[in-house]
């Protein structure tokens, strides 16, 4: 073999393994690409079923302390789970941009529990459900 076929081979095998090596880059970028729109959808998820599952907390003690006769409606430890559940997801729904949902249960919340009933299934109608 001459030196210039073996510069010709040389250059030959440089050049498929330069396109290789480009090849390999474009693949890992895509791979990135799809990871990361995977991680995104499935952190969207999570955040709408933490919503979710907050509205249904919240809404399952209000029930129970909605529907409860008059003299159970003074349990302390109920009204602190519900309190508390209702806070949970007032705190969901800032987290997730339902500021003015957030907003009005929050201060019906504070001010009169007696009222909670609107503003907690306007919440849900704006997270989507029925």
């Amino acid at each position: 073999m001459n030196s210039q076929t073996a510069v010709l081979v040389t250059a030959l095998a440089t050049a498929v393994y330069g396109l290789a090596t480009l090849l390999l880059w474009f693949e890992n970028i895509a791979d990135r690409r799809q990871r990361d729109r995977h991680y995104r959808e499935e952190a969207d998820s999570r955040k709408l079923n933490e919503l979710r599952s907050a509205f249904y907390e919240a809404w399952g003690f209000w029930q129970g302390y909605y529907m409860g006769s008059p003299e159970t409606r003074g349990d302390s430890t109920q009204m602190g789970r519900l309190f508390e559940a209702l806070t949970r997801f007032e705190c969901q729904l800032r987290l997730n941009g339902y500021e003015s949902q957030a907003n009005d249960l929050g201060f019906t919340t504070r001010n009169d529990i007696q009222a909670t009933n609107k503003p907690l299934a306007d919440a849900g109608v704006a997270i989507g459900i029925p």
